[in-house]
């Protein structure tokens, strides 16, 4: 059985997202934009509280840097029209990135326009650029 523990090298705040994406293989960045989604609407006192709760019961990790095998996502240097997240996401889904923009463009004019603008500017700060 695998054991959660909070990541002390892929860490942005305490390493609890970073932990997880580890146990399931998942990219860390993208489990981060999808926290920040879920974060952004009216779910955020609950996952605020996942949060915090994960973050007092998961032990520290070890010290020794394990790399997660799977893909990353990187903001993309050459197909960006704003930060390149669009792109970068393209290339994780294997998507066309257009369809990834239009995407955002077609929720924009939803209810969920603030998680959506919420998630776009964490994307930003928090996935790092590379290609």
């Amino acid at each position: 059985m695998k054991r959660f523990y909070k990541n002390r090298f892929d860490r942005k705040f305490l390493g609890v997202i970073g932990g997880i994406a580890l146990v399931f293989k998942i990219d860390s960045n993208f489990l981060r934009l999808l926290f920040v989604l879920f974060s952004a609407t009216p779910l955020f006192p609950v996952m605020a509280a996942i949060y915090c709760v994960l973050a007092l019961i998961m032990p520290e990790g070890g010290r020794i840097m394990i790399e997660n095998p799977g893909k990353k996502l990187r903001r993309s240097l050459s197909d960006r029209k704003i930060m390149g997240l669009c792109g970068g996401l393209g290339k994780f889904f294997g998507f066309d990135s257009t369809l990834i923009r239009l995407f955002f463009i077609v929720v924009a004019f939803t209810p969920f326009i603030v998680p959506i603008i919420v998630t776009y500017i964490a994307g930003s700060i928090l996935v790092p650029e590379g290609d």
